[in-house]
């Protein structure tokens, strides 16, 4: 058994502390017991199938931090940072997402159902993957390309596959083909306006 310590990214003060198996362990425990990690510095970490279920992790920093399989359904994550973090069959369902920073994520099976999005910014192609569906609420969420432009992300998604090598994506104000924004013209080829 080791100490374990769960830091603010901010102040550096302890959240949480005690002597466990290992890191994720101690995680999971703070968790359990409903410890508020907000500010909770989680950067790098490897916390795949952590059971992260009810966590409060309001603007936590989970950059380049691998969360396949977690369940962190239920939680609060408001504002939190999950830049280039790895959330292939992750559950995030019912959580409070609002404000979260999902660019370079990798997605697959990532479930968020009934979560609340509001102001989500993405960047990857993997992130049309998510059934948008589901989500209770999308308010403001952007969609960042390759190329530096902004596209609006307010309700789900159109996602065509098959018929291309790369998918078509249709969201609120813009259509992507793979990472490359389609201009729609009366005269595109994309699209015939009868």
């Amino acid at each position: 058994m080791k100490n374990y310590k769960l830091i603010s990214k901010d102040t550096e003060k302890t959240l949480f502390s005690g002597f466990f198996q290992d890191f994720k362990t101690c995680l999971e425990e703070a968790v359990s017991r409903r410890i508020p990690l907000n500010k909770i510095n989680l950067s790098g970490k490897n916390l795949s199938n952590a059971n992260l279920d009810d966590g409060i992790f309001g603007e936590a920093d989970f950059t380049n931090t691998n969360l396949t399989g977690a369940n962190i359904s239920e939680s609060y994550c408001k504002g939190a940072n999950f830049e280039n973090a790895s959330l292939f069959n992750t559950c995030l369902a019912y959580s409070n997402l609002t404000g979260c920073n999902f660019k370079h994520a990798s997605f697959g099976a990532t479930d968020m159902s009934a979560a609340i999005i509001d102001r989500a910014q993405f960047s990857t192609l993997s992130a049309f993957t998510i059934d948008f569906t589901k989500i209770r609420q999308m308010r403001g969420c952007t969609y960042h390309a390759h190329d530096g432009q902004i596209s609006t992300l307010s309700k789900p998604p159109i996602v065509i596959t098959g018929i291309a090598p790369s998918p078509i994506i249709m969201l609120d104000d813009h259509v992507y083909t793979g990472h490359h924004r389609i201009l729609l013209t009366a005269e595109s080829e994309y699209v015939k306006i009868h």
